[in-house]
């Protein structure tokens, strides 16, 4: 149905709204708090390439070429780029939203 952008399709959904949502919410705390999640979003980049490239390289799993937009970057789909981030700053992002609070209560 979807052809090549399934899984940005999928991205968009299940990782690009509820990053929106968490920007609605407590665009501010993460504002705040952009220097750790861009350090965090860094770290998972690299982690994540070295582990996904190697898999892919001896053939732990593959991406299905018919559900890619086709760009490859060191190895990896852009799709699998753009899952690194997004889960990283989907979770960072929560973590921040749902501390924030606290960290208010302890300032006051």
């Amino acid at each position: 149905m979807f052809g090549t952008n399934i899984y940005l399709i999928w991205l968009a959904c299940f990782i690009g709204i509820p990053i929106l949502a968490l920007i609605i919410w407590r665009g501010q705390a993460l504002w705040q708090q952009r220097r750790a999640l861009l350090w965090v979003t860094a770290g998972s980049l690299v982690g994540g390439w070295v582990w996904d490239a190697l898999a892919v390289r001896f053939g732990l799993w593959y991406y299905d070429p018919n559900h890619l937009a086709g760009w490859w970057w060191a190895g990896l789909p852009l799709e699998e780029w753009l899952w690194i981030v997004g889960v990283t700053l989907m979770f960072g992002g929560l973590t921040v939203a749902l501390a924030q609070p606290r960290r208010e209560e302890e300032g006051s």
